[in-house]
């Protein structure tokens, strides 16, 4: 499992804003805007009220992108990873209370009873796998941490023992 750097960790605090995208099985990509987010254990966890464009390219095609940037120093992160979504009811409302009470400060159930049709939302994990700086200064097409699962040397080219990834 690669460990998400504690840079990182920083500038996903100060910034409050991701950005995740997926692609359809034809190809065609979508860009998702995420302020509501909430990061423990290695991974990211979001909520996903709006299960079309999105959770149906997550359902298919489970391999996204998530970047995170700070535009004031030109500066940021890209994680490739997969996703998955939280279907333990325990862990889903511990998140969901989770990231309500840092977006509003109230709990879910107060959150979503003023929401039409009291809807609940998805719980989606993001699991990174790559992770590579967006500094304009920095060589960002090589990764900065990666896993070293069968899966994504697969994908993502043959690691040396340096880091470095080599196609």
């Amino acid at each position: 499992m690669v460990e998400i750097p504690q840079e990182i960790h920083q500038m996903l605090k100060q910034q409050k804003f991701i950005v995740v995208g997926s692609v359809d099985p034809n190809g065609v990509a979508n860009m998702s805007p995420r302020t509501a987010f909430y990061f423990a254990d290695g991974m990211i966890y979001w909520l996903d009220f709006f299960k079309h464009k999105s959770q149906g390219n997550f359902q298919i095609i489970p391999w996204v992108s998530v970047a995170v940037f700070d535009k004031e120093k030109l500066k940021g992160f890209q994680m490739k990873g997969k996703v998955s979504f939280v279907t333990d009811d325990a862990k889903k409302k511990k998140i969901t209370d989770t990231i309500s009470r840092s977006v509003t400060g109230k709990t879910s159930a107060k959150v979503f009873e003023r929401m039409s049709q009291n809807k609940q939302p998805d719980v989606i994990m993001f699991h990174p796998k790559v992770i590579y700086s967006l500094d304009p200064q920095e060589e960002s097409g090589k990764p900065m941490a990666h896993d070293k699962d069968g899966e994504t040397i697969a994908l993502f080219g043959r690691i040396n023992g340096n880091g470095k990834t080599k196609n």
